[in-house]
């Protein structure tokens, strides 16, 4: 038997760890490299030519507007793509990264002003304080599917999630993707058994320890699960909902009023950053690689599958049925049922940079213009 590999990142759909802040770094434009760039250009200029070079990239950098985005310790594709190819740069825009092990720490930081936007903490923690009152708006996307496998003992036959009914599952009990799908079928959550673990690899040892029948496990579990012979992949979860809606982007709306250009420039440059990464998958394992510290059979191990897809649109119908299922899973507070959901869900700041980056690049990269396009009319108009 291969010995189980634990790994702490946490590209998954739930993340219920309680940890502290780990790191707070800048994602910057290059604007320091502009402007040296053009005093070698200038030649032998005076020194006077070279103050007001150099007072006028001061007074750009003083202009151009700060986002403060808080991601957790799994890094963010999408804005150190923008950031490696200049898109920031070029959109105008800087970006500050602050990085925390947990979506506890995140929302709390978000909250509190210490950071501007979250991205990384999939659907059911912002809808759920959404639900509990909170001044939350989403806007955007970055994972649409996670790579969550289902996994049970080798050898069960999967064939289909009723084969869950009866089962002891491990989970985190809210996976909105897996337990939707059963209400809609007439089901409820009195028909499984749940064991609530929030560290993912413990799930996969609760499998191969028998004590669960089945669990629901975390992106990050990929590697891990592919080296240990006892137990296998069932499935899924976009296998049993299609564009599920996982990690969505998130800021309070009085952030969005007060700051609507800097964050039209970062979801331009996250959008060109998301047709590079389709074109270079490769070349990004290796930045994830360098960001997070994995190795790269590990980030590998899920981003060569086909259920993991990121993708920047709001999809706002599927975050509209995420809410729905979490309704009828009982996981809201009381209070929920007086929350129009549609007021926390604003598609036009995306439309925009779409629409700016369709106009400017869809000569370059005319099928992936295209297919944005085509997924906003299906999803959100």
């Amino acid at each position: 038997m291969r010995a189980p590999v634990s790994h702490s990142t946490s590209h998954t759909e739930l993340k219920g760890h309680t940890m502290t802040n780990l790191v707070s770094r800048r994602s910057f434009i290059g604007l320091a490299s502009v402007a040296a760039a053009s005093l070698a250009l200038g030649g032998c200029a005076s020194s006077d030519n070279a103050s007001s070079s150099s007072a006028a990239s001061t007074s750009a950098a003083q202009e151009t507007p700060t986002v403060r985005l808080g991601t957790t310790n799994d890094g963010h594709i999408f804005n150190a793509i923008a950031d490696a190819q200049g898109y920031l740069a070029e959109e105008g825009v800087n970006v500050e990264v602050s990085v925390f092990s947990s979506s506890d720490d995140a929302f709390q930081a978000l909250f509190s002003g210490k950071v501007d936007v979250l991205s990384n903490n999939g659907t059911n923690l912002p809808l759920t304080h959404i639900a509990s009152g909170q001044d939350l708006t989403i806007y955007a996307g970055y994972m649409i599917t996670g790579c969550m496998p289902i996994i049970a003992k080798a050898g069960t036959k999967w064939n289909g999630v009723e084969d869950l009914l009866g089962k002891t599952i491990a989970c985190s009990g809210n996976e909105f993707a897996v337990f939707g799908p059963l209400y809609d079928a007439g089901h409820t959550m009195d028909e499984v058994t749940t064991i609530v673990l929030s560290n993912h690899a413990d799930r996969v040892e609760a499998v191969r320890s028998g004590k669960a029948d089945y669990a629901i496990c975390g992106t990050s579990q990929n590697y891990n699960i592919s080296q240990i012979d006892e137990v296998e992949v069932m499935c899924y979860c976009s296998d049993i909902t299609p564009d599920y809606s996982c990690c969505r982007v998130a800021s309070q709306q009085k952030f969005l009023d007060e700051n609507a250009e800097g964050v039209s420039a970062m979801l331009r440059a996250w959008l060109r950053a998301q047709d590079w990464y389709e074109q270079n998958k490769d070349a990004t394992a290796e930045l994830v690689v360098k960001q997070t510290g994995s190795s790269l059979d590990f980030v590998h191990a899920y981003m060569d599958n086909e259920h993991y897809r990121l993708n920047l649109d709001p999809y706002r119908t599927s975050v509209e049925r995420a809410w729905t299922w979490m309704s009828e899973m009982g996981l809201f507070p009381d209070t929920a049922a007086s929350v129009d959901i549609s007021k926390h869900i604003d598609t036009k700041l995306y439309k925009a940079a779409l629409d700016a980056c369709t106009e400017k690049h869809k000569s370059e990269s005319p099928e992936f213009y295209t297919k944005m396009n085509n997924i906003y009319a299906d999803y959100d108009a």
